[in-house]
């Protein structure tokens, strides 16, 4: 499932019946989600979403189609977030967006396969919403707090995500380190004995010694309830792109192995690769840690 559901910053906008019905079995591992925010043109620009929904007096009908809902294939239900019909049609007009926890059986609703990550993970899938009937106990928060509720999860997540590229960043500089002393070069000497290599092993290691530094950091403000925006758009970016520069020289001192598909090397480069534009692109944190240089200033 990509690891589990990172829901925390959910938690606060929901009542007390999503708590028990949703949200605590899936703490506890019983129930299974996924989170359906991007559309097909609607990624970075996640205002441009089409999925819409109508409220009908008993609650809202749902119909779009959600891409890239990450664990999709594995989830009991969904957390949706559509633009609530009849606002954001006239020009200059804003829409107003709702959060929704949407049961994945339920009548107008289906799973679809999604596309496959070049990491070769089945656990993408299209959501495909019809009519769907979503009841009024199940909005999340409250109507046109969708988009607030969304990029608040997504903000936090950004940091969260982070820990687990540093353990796939982790493994493939043991990995290295591992073929460096075993692998013999001419005169019989380790790979680790030469120079160049000794300073890209060392290189490694201190990025990966700087990028977990400042998520620990970023992570303990999250801990002791403080805000940590800004700290999360800089764990993205800088792990984002440190773990690549990293990746990218342990393929580089495997040689063929770390281009031969199936091994441990290649698998971690693919899967490390996306994390530059999973949950925002690198230049999408960029733009977010200007803004709020800008706001704050």
């Amino acid at each position: 499932m990509g690891g589990p559901l990172r829901a925390g910053d959910i938690l606060k906008h929901a009542t007390e019946y999503q708590l028990d019905t949703y949200l605590r079995p899936l703490i506890r591992g019983e129930r299974a989600c996924c989170f359906s925010l991007t559309e097909t043109d609607a990624g970075s620009d996640v205002r441009s979403m089409r999925t819409v929904a109508v409220p009908d007096g008993a609650g809202y009908r749902l119909t779009g189609h959600k891409v890239f809902s990450s664990a999709g294939p594995f989830a009991d239900f969904a957390i949706v977030v559509a633009r609530m019909a009849g606002t954001g049609e006239q020009e200059g007009e804003k829409p107003l967006f709702s959060a929704f926890l949407v049961d994945l059986d339920s009548p107008g609703c289906r799973v679809e396969d999604g596309a496959t990550p070049m990491s070769g993970e089945h656990i993408e899938s299209d959501i495909v919403l019809d009519d769907c009937h979503v009841p009024a106990a199940n909005l999340l928060g409250e109507e046109g707090m969708g988009m607030r509720i969304a990029l608040g999860r997504v903000t936090t997540n950004r940091l969260l995500h982070c820990p687990t590229v540093l353990g796939a960043t982790r493994r493939a500089i043991a990995l290295t380190l591992e073929r460096t002393r075993t692998r013999k070069v001419a005169g019989g000497q380790p790979l680790l004995m030469m120079q160049a290599i000794q300073h890209k092993v060392a290189d490694m290691a201190t990025e990966f010694y700087a990028a977990r530094s400042m998520t620990y950091a970023a992570l303990a403000a999250l801990d002791e309830g403080r805000e940590a925006h800004a700290e999360a758009f800089m764990c993205k970016l800088f792990v984002a792109e440190s773990a690549f520069r990293i990746l990218d020289e342990a393929v580089q001192i495997h040689g063929k192995e770390g281009l031969t598909r199936g091994t441990e090397i290649e698998f971690l480069f693919r899967k490390i690769r996306m994390f530059r534009i999973l949950t925002g692109t690198s230049e999408i944190q960029r733009n977010g840690i200007a803004k709020l240089l800008a706001f704050n200033h």
